[in-house]
């Protein structure tokens, strides 16, 4: 209660004074320019927010676009420069599908060795081919192998010509040992070659 009339003076003071105050003009102009100072600062500070807050997010947006559009051309230009080493090596890929391919293909390995074994005229006694999968393997990226062996009868020219074809063959092989050994008596021309390989693939 006493709160209330304490008020109530002061603003009755201040109503009494107010007349003293609109006398004087220069007061009056600078109570005036003060008041409309401040109500322009008070609304336009609510009315200018937003805009402000907007202003604020379109800043924002607009930096994180740019960084996406500078990650998509790093990105672009990464896959052009993979199509172009791609063009670069386009007419080698099939010597490499032919070096390592992406079956075992051992049938086609003992026909090629046959072939070579033919054309060299040596003769095969024994083709041995170690177990591999017959069936189509998912790719898995990591280069497989397997061994063969053989045992073959020819003269000196004929072992020549046939370790010459396997080491020239487009297909990878590692020649891991080669043992001639003269076949019969020493009137005999013939030789027996044992060898030992791997063949590779990458399913």
């Amino acid at each position: 209660m006493q709160l209330l009339n304490f008020n109530r003076s002061l603003f009755t003071q201040a109503y009494k004074k107010l007349p003293q105050i609109t006398k004087n003009k220069k007061t009056v102009s600078y109570f005036t320019i003060s008041l409309s100072l401040f109500t322009l600062s008070f609304f336009g500070f609510f009315a200018i927010r937003p805009t402000i807050i907007t202003a604020v997010k379109l800043i924002k947006s607009v930096s994180d676009l740019k960084k996406i559009d500078l990650e998509y051309e790093n990105k672009i230009s990464g896959i052009i420069r993979a199509q172009t080493e791609f063009e670069q090596i386009r007419d080698s890929l099939p010597l490499v599908d032919l070096a390592i391919p992406g079956n075992a293909l051992f049938h086609k390995l003992a026909l090629v060795i046959e072939n070579f074994a033919q054309v060299s005229e040596l003769s095969i006694n024994q083709l041995q081919i170690d177990n591999v999968p017959i069936s189509k393997q998912s790719p898995s990226g990591k280069l497989q192998k397997y061994s063969f062996s053989l045992i073959g009868i020819g003269n000196y020219q004929a072992m020549s010509s046939f370790v010459q074809h396997l080491i020239n063959w487009k297909r990878i092989i590692t020649i891991n040992s080669l043992e001639l050994t003269r076949e019969g008596g020493t009137d005999n021309k013939n030789l027996r070659i044992a060898l030992k390989a791997t063949a590779y693939y990458e399913p």
